[in-house]
């Protein structure tokens, strides 16, 4: 590593914070100049939609990089044995910092906003990352676990703000359940398919005790909020169709 673990966790967050604030700044003035016709009550939305975006985007697309090796064997789900091992680098670190501080902040936005159910979330998520780094700082090459999860858990927040500007733009009905059953499916494949077999894999290979107590709780609560999350989402999609007369 070129620079120690508490570097680019500060360097990380100087990236984070301006990323919000160029969020914030880029609603203002979308609604200044009166370049989206929404009503002054979804401004936070829209703000939020922004900056969940990049960070969904970017964090993804630093995932992809940050992994060389094939080391899950995603065509059969029944292989719970590594295929390869990937050292731990500078990109993974960056990465799981960028989401670190992205949910440190963004905790304290739900607290102001009163966003209480995705505090549970946000803090299980704080807790993964940090014992990833943690375990990344004592050169354990197991943060390929952590990057695997990362992108599992945030490539399709691009669909889901996507379904909902098209809902709030009402483009056509059909449009608009089409991005959220494609981001439903993706999500049950990703969050409720895949992500086990991560745990699973790691649970059979590079396990030890004290892994139990620190991430074993954080991974449950985080399924549980996933399998609660598709509920709505098959809910709402229902409600949706059913309100414009198709169903």
């Amino acid at each position: 590593m070129y620079f120690n673990i508490s570097t680019y966790i500060l360097g990380t967050y100087y990236i984070v914070r301006n990323m919000f604030h160029f969020s914030y700044k880029t609603t203002e003035k979308l609604y200044n100049q009166d370049l989206i016709k929404l009503p002054p009550s979804k401004f936070e939305k829209i703000n939020e939609v922004i900056y969940s975006s990049i960070h969904s985007f970017t964090v993804s697309t630093l995932s992809l990089i940050a992994l060389t090796k094939k080391t899950f064997d995603y065509y059969n789900y029944f292989n719970f044995q590594l295929l390869s091992t990937e050292n731990d680098n500078d990109l993974m670190i960056i990465t799981l910092g960028l989401s670190l501080n992205y949910f440190l902040i963004d905790f304290f936005r739900c607290i102001y906003f009163k966003k209480y159910l995705f505090l549970v979330h946000h803090i299980c998520a704080i807790q993964l990352l940090l014992f990833n780094l943690y375990q990344i700082k004592n050169q354990t090459n197991i943060g390929f676990y952590g990057i695997h999860t990362l992108f599992l858990l945030e490539s399709n927040n691009l669909l889901l703000n996507t379904g909902f500007l098209l809902k709030e733009y009402k483009f056509h009905y059909s449009i608009t359940c089409t991005c959220w059953i494609i981001h439903l499916l993706f999500f049950v494949l990703f969050r409720l398919i895949h992500l086990p077999k991560i745990m699973i894999v790691y649970l059979l290979n590079d396990l030890s005790v004290g892994d139990i107590i620190f991430i074993i709780p954080s991974i449950i609560m985080i399924y549980a909020g996933s399998l609660y999350w598709s509920y709505r989402q098959v809910k709402g999609i229902n409600k949706y169709l059913k309100e414009n007369c198709v169903i």
